[in-house]
């Protein structure tokens, strides 16, 4: 193993110490009683790092950026020490390790790394490191084993959970479950505190409402109480992979997801992360391996290698107050300011290799606003059964109040989702679809609530029939809504047949372009009060086309399916 020298990384990761004291625009000093940003910063931490043959090809072979203090092992004390330090100089809370490959490869890099990061955090004074947890989640996704994924869990417990340096998160260690969100919510360890990652928010943030997701890629903003995410971009293209590449826009998108976090101070900051440059999320100073990669520059096009370390210190610190040395202005306006001596101090011209950091819109007189309701949260009230939660709630194993059927052009009709039929969340891989066939469809909202629905079509056309059990309250007037979403162009179209205790209420035939159609609405003020099953007839087309109706090679969106008191 190479040693890297301490003092020389001690150099490169030092940092102004924070002062307590905020100050107004005028310079003068204030302690605010109810502190604006409070939240818990987590960073996510790469250990697969290694200098060495055969798997210093991770650094080769992945990356197109080398850190400024060289390849290094993630197992390296020296290192360690330099990163922990830094990062809680600059007010990160806790590391979560990252686990999520298999605790036992790279012929046991990784689990011996991740053995020295514990040891050397043990070793450091109290105060001057993070506190540590795991992500794991290789046994779920990469195995699809559940009793592989219990077993690196007992791991975590045995050997990490229970020793002092292990973060606790609502009374018990934080263990974050990296996996495909079909696998949310069945299982758990109550000897742990669970949450759940994935590859991308957006994938899943539907079906993790409460909780939010915890990793990885915070590709669109998370509306809960309990974490905000936050990553300076993403790209793994250079690996061969066919994604869209999440552009750093200069630190714009840093700052942004920064003041977005401000503003709505969650319990937890999640930050993806300090040194993945495989997938470059990492906020490490580095300098580019290759001409393919673009370099950190500072405002005058100079190279600036350590500017995500000084955002991640400049906004993390806010915790404590402005930092010494550190240039801040409110977003929206030209004033510039340096805080020096302890007090704002209006300055002219941009700094050089530093960044600004952009606050919110009233921080610095304590008054940040909240986001004004939209259109969609005021409607809200209207709300008597939200019958996506009420899906929701099964996902997550709290009901059963929804069941499935097939029925096939047949006649035969099976129990449960047979033959190509699906109903599941939304997923954003099928919006961006669905959108790129419709040039004029403007509204794309990427966070509209429902399911897909996809009727059989595999070996005989048919139906797929999703019932729902629901007590409607005593109404006067009670109305059945959703909005329709056609996504493929080349299918006849998809028809949807409503039913209230197996008498049809409703028929609508979906066709034309891709994209989301108008709200449908559907008087049901005559079943107020009852328990009533609402079904969901879904197929394509027989009805409306006979025996001109071709395969439905098609999904079908129900939108924010939703029974409310006021007609629309």
């Amino acid at each position: 193993m190479k040693k890297t020298k301490g003092i020389i990384i001690g150099v490169i990761f030092m940092l102004l110490a924070a002062t307590s004291v905020y100050a107004d625009e005028d310079g003068t000093n204030h302690e605010y009683d109810d502190p604006i940003f409070t939240s818990q910063i987590g960073m996510w931490y790469t250990v697969w790092w290694d200098n060495e043959p055969p798997f210093d090809s991770h650094w080769t072979e992945w990356t197109r950026y080398r850190p400024v203090i060289g390849d290094y092992n993630a197992g390296d004390p020296d290192t360690i020490r330099a990163h922990m330090q830094w990062m809680k100089q600059a007010g990160v809370d806790f590391v979560i390790l990252d686990d999520t490959n298999g605790h036992g490869n790279d012929n046991g890099n990784i689990a011996a790394n991740i053995d020295s990061i514990f040891q050397v955090v043990e070793s450091m004074p109290e105060g001057t490191a993070p506190k540590l947890a795991l992500a794991i989640g290789y046994g779920q996704w990469g195995a699809n084993d559940s009793g592989a994924h219990q077993a690196e869990a007992n791991l975590v417990f045995d050997q990490y959970a229970q020793r002092s340096v292990y973060y606790q998160w609502k009374g018990k260690p934080l263990l974050i479950d990296y996996t495909s969100p079909s696998w949310f919510y069945k299982w758990n360890d109550d000897r742990f505190t669970v949450r759940f990652a994935t590859g991308k928010v957006s994938d899943a943030a539907p079906v993790a409402p409460d909780t939010g997701l915890w990793g990885w890629v915070f590709d669109r903003e998370q509306h809960n109480k309990e974490v905000a995410g936050i990553n300076p971009g993403w790209d793994t293209a250079h690996l061969g992979r066919g994604t869209t590449p999440i552009s750093r826009e200069g630190g714009q998108l840093y700052s942004d997801l920064w003041k977005n976090a401000i503003r709505n101070n969650p319990e937890a900051v999640i930050i993806a992360s300090f040194n993945d440059f495989a997938e470059e999320t990492g906020i490490e100073a580095v300098e580019p391996r290759d001409d393919s990669a673009p370099a950190y520059l500072d405002y005058y096009g100079d190279p600036a290698p350590d500017w995500y370390q000084k955002l991640t210190e400049g906004y993390a610190g806010l915790k404590e107050g402005y930092k010494e040395g550190f240039y801040y202005r409110e977003e929206h306006k030209p004033q510039l300011y340096l805080y020096t001596n302890g007090k704002l101090k209006k300055v002219e011209s941009l700094p050089h290799q530093l960044p600004v950091i952009e606050l919110p819109k009233g921080y610095m007189n304590g008054k940040i606003k909240p986001a004004k309701p939209d259109k969609e949260d005021k409607e809200k009230k209207w709300v008597a059964v939200d019958l996506y939660q009420s899906w929701l709630n099964q996902f997550r194993g709290l009901n059963q109040d929804w069941s499935y059927r097939t029925l096939l052009a047949s006649g035969v009709e099976n129990a449960g989702i047979s033959n190509g039929a699906v109903f599941e969340y939304i997923q954003p891989s099928e919006l961006a679809h669905m959108y790129s066939q419709n040039e004029e469809a403007a509204d794309t909202p990427d966070d509209r609530l429902g399911f897909k629905v996809h009727p059989a079509w595999s070996g005989e056309n048919g139906w797929i029939i999703s019932d729902v059990q629901v007590e409607l309250p005593a109404e006067k007037k009670l109305y059945l809504t959703y909005i329709p979403g056609k996504v493929n162009t080349a299918s006849d179209g998809v028809s949807v047949t409503i039913a209230i205790n197996g008498e049809q209420t409703a028929y609508h035939w979906i066709d034309g372009e891709a994209g989301w159609k108008a709200k449908q609405v559907v008087d049901i003020s005559a079943y107020a009060g009852q328990q009533v099953t609402v079904s969901f007839k879904v197929g394509w087309g027989k009805e409306q086309l006979g025996d001109q109706a071709t395969p439905a090679y098609d999904s079908f969106f129900i939108g924010e399916p939703r029974i409310v008191t006021k007609k629309p």
